[in-house]
């Protein structure tokens, strides 16, 4: 058995980077998980604990899937928490303006896993990239003072032009990522 999950990968830099490390160093005392750069990704479906066995068919489902979808732009200049005000349990980044092509990958690549027997996720496809999960907060008010101060710009731009099917191995020290199969997406002229 594999834990398993389809996902974008991305590339933290500059901006992003240095995003994270202020966020780090301004929040550095309450309990929050920050993400490690180099794990960053969009995730497109969890397939959770699978046997090795069906990993040939779902390569066979992402091929066909993605020779339908060109690859695209990205921007991530928006952030935000999910959860309420006084209760948040993670800070992304995310877009104001969503690309139709994430919209139409996603909801494919999500159609294309209900009909081999993974069942589609109850919540809307949502992009974003978690920045930090949070586990506690000590000073409520000194956090929100934080999150209303970021500046809403441009963190990141991404071409999309590749899916990763990751193995997720959990240590104690944080997630490992392994990279299992890589995906492309049709080439596409506009960049």
């Amino acid at each position: 058995m594999k834990r398993l999950f389809l996902a974008i990968p991305l590339h933290a830099g500059g901006a992003l980077s240095d995003l994270l490390n202020m966020l780090r160093k301004k929040l550095g005392h309450e309990r929050i998980n920050w993400v490690n750069p180099e794990n960053l990704h969009l995730t497109l479906k969890f397939l959770d604990e699978t046997p090795s066995s069906r990993i040939p068919e779902i390569n066979a489902a992402m091929n066909d899937c993605l020779s339908k979808h060109n690859s695209f732009q990205l921007d991530f200049d928006k952030t935000g928490i999910f959860g309420s005000r006084y209760d948040p349990r993670v800070i992304w980044l995310g877009s104001t303006q969503i690309p139709a092509e994430i919209t139409l990958l996603a909801n494919d690549v999500l159609d294309t896993f209900d009909a081999i027997g993974f069942s589609r996720d109850r919540q809307n496809f949502v992009p974003h990239l978690t920045l930090g999960r949070i586990k506690g907060l000590d000073d409520k008010r000194h956090f929100q003072e934080v999150v209303k101060q970021i500046p809403q710009q441009l963190y990141l731009r991404e071409e999309v032009s590749r899916i990763i099917l990751f193995e997720s191995i959990l240590r104690k020290e944080g997630p490992l990522y392994k990279v299992e199969q890589a995906f492309s997406l049709k080439s596409s002229n506009a960049f």
